[in-house]
């Protein structure tokens, strides 16, 4: 009976590090196989760490500046009386931040709006009012509903924010990305439009919470994601499902 050829190594995961091992009675199988865990264990480092010379970027919570989104919703209520009061047989809504109870969304569960430690913003629309549906973990949501034919929503905010530190590098990206930013008329906020193969996403940061809203097609082709008109008039008309939140 041939000796038993025993290899192991060290390999991290995601979730920890564990023993990878093999056995084999011929040893140069053994060494290929020795040889195949090392190098398992070799690249894929445990988190994937930062590149050599680039610190990690701590993740922290960010202060909610509620007295500024109570003013936003103040200022949008007198523009709307104001609106209200005019002899003009036609008048555009003004463009304002606005609140409305979680009760008014058919799909929304009232403890996943109260655990929420940030004003929870989705936008308005009929079929979204029937369809919305939200997730919270307290710092973060997630809320999801069908706009219309062939077109859903995601909308997500949280308070967590990565620290970036003064590194020359991350300084010029930030910057390269304020040039592409323009302003967010309805709740007064700078904003950047991104797409990728699955969503086209409009992101801004408000009260101290960073958001971002995505909307997907059923026909990647279809213009109201191709274009940025469809996502920025959906943004253009928020809603506050949370107005009576206060403090941390």
């Amino acid at each position: 009976m041939k000796n038993l050829v025993f290899a192991a190594a060290l390999v991290f995961s995601a979730s920890g590090a564990v023993i990878a091992s093999a056995q084999t009675n011929d040893p140069e199988a053994g060494a290929r196989l020795h040889d195949a865990l090392r190098e398992r264990a070799l690249t894929r480092p445990r988190l994937a760490p930062p590149p050599i010379g680039l610190p990690a970027r701590p993740i922290e919570e960010s202060e909610i500046n509620w007295t500024q989104m109570r003013t936003a919703l103040a200022i949008s209520a007198r523009r709307d009386a104001g609106a209200s009061q005019t002899v003009t047989a036609v008048v555009k809504r003004p463009p304002g931040l606005r609140a409305a109870p979680a009760e008014r969304f058919k799909s929304v569960v009232l403890r996943e709006v109260n655990l929420t430690r940030l004003p929870l913003l989705a936008p308005e629309g009929g079929r979204i009012s029937q369809t919305l549906k939200v997730y919270s973990l307290g710092a973060s949501y997630s809320a999801t509903a069908e706009v219309e034919d062939g077109v859903s929503m995601r909308m997500s905010g949280a308070r967590r924010k990565i620290v970036v530190g003064d590194l020359r590098s991350a300084r010029m990206r930030i910057a390269a990305m304020r040039k592409e930013q323009r302003t967010l008329d309805s709740i007064d906020a700078r904003y950047v439009i991104t797409r990728s193969d699955s969503s086209t996403d409009l992101s801004f940061a408000k009260f101290g919470a960073g958001y971002a809203l995505s909307i997907m097609c059923d026909d990647p082709a279809d213009q109201r994601c191709a274009s940025d008109d469809y996502i920025t008039g959906l943004a253009s008309n928020l809603l506050l499902l949370n107005p009576d939140a206060e403090g941390e």
